[in-house]
């Protein structure tokens, strides 16, 4: 079986190469690109399954790397997961809203790293498997199919529609999205950051998602 392709994207030379040793230990096969243009280079060219990528990188940073890559049909299945020093609640919402659904604080241990990369790529999966079903209305268990997984499912189909979410966590309202993009989200009568926030760490309830 052919292994996992990870690109690892960061200037900072040695957390890229102690990501890519312990990557490599667990049987992924790594690529490395230091600025973001490299990284979109290298992504076009051999099409990883995941990118690990920094948000301040010189000539390209990590937002608008993701941004071109999800902005292009045949890349835009590609999970990311961004690696940054520090990031304030508005930043990890612009992220989350062009497609990345973790972030990772560096420097980043082994455990926490190796358990968002597996959980990622499960999450991507989920997503192939929702959307290669054409269907128009999901409902499911939040448990069973993760609130980024059902982004990812509208990404890949560049869709417009409404997540309704059903929490006894207390997350109930909805995220509105256009051509793919998280564009409004409305929890519990809020409709600012914390709102966000809580509708993308809603992990258990229903949801009900429908696109056009």
């Amino acid at each position: 079986m052919k292994p996992i392709t990870v690109l690892v994207a960061d200037d900072e030379i040695n957390i890229a190469r102690i990501i890519e040793y312990e990557l490599k230990k667990e049987g992924y096969q790594v690529l490395k690109a230091h600025n973001g243009k490299d990284a979109l280079e290298a992504v076009r060219q051999h099409r990883p399954q995941l990118i690990l990528t920094d948000v301040m990188m010189p000539i390209m940073d990590g937002y608008e790397f993701c941004r071109q890559v999800k902005g292009d049909p045949e890349l835009k299945q590609i999970p990311f997961i961004f690696l940054t020093a520090k990031a304030d609640e508005e930043s990890r919402i612009y992220g989350y809203s062009i497609g990345a659904t973790k972030y990772l604080t560096k420097p980043v241990n082994k455990a926490d790293l190796l358990k968002a990369v597996n959980l990622r790529l499960k999450q991507a999966e989920q997503a192939k498997k929702l959307f290669s079903q054409k269907a128009k209305k999901f409902e499911n268990q939040l448990s069973v199919v993760s609130i980024f997984s059902l982004l990812d499912m509208y990404s890949i189909g560049g869709w417009t529609g409404v997540i309704e979410l059903n929490s006894p966590q207390g997350c109930n309202g909805k995220i509105e999205i256009k051509d793919g993009e998280l564009k409004h989200c409305t929890i519990n009568g809020r409709d600012d950051q914390d709102a966000w926030l809580q509708a993308l760490n809603c992990k258990e309830g229903t949801f009900v998602a429908v696109h056009e």
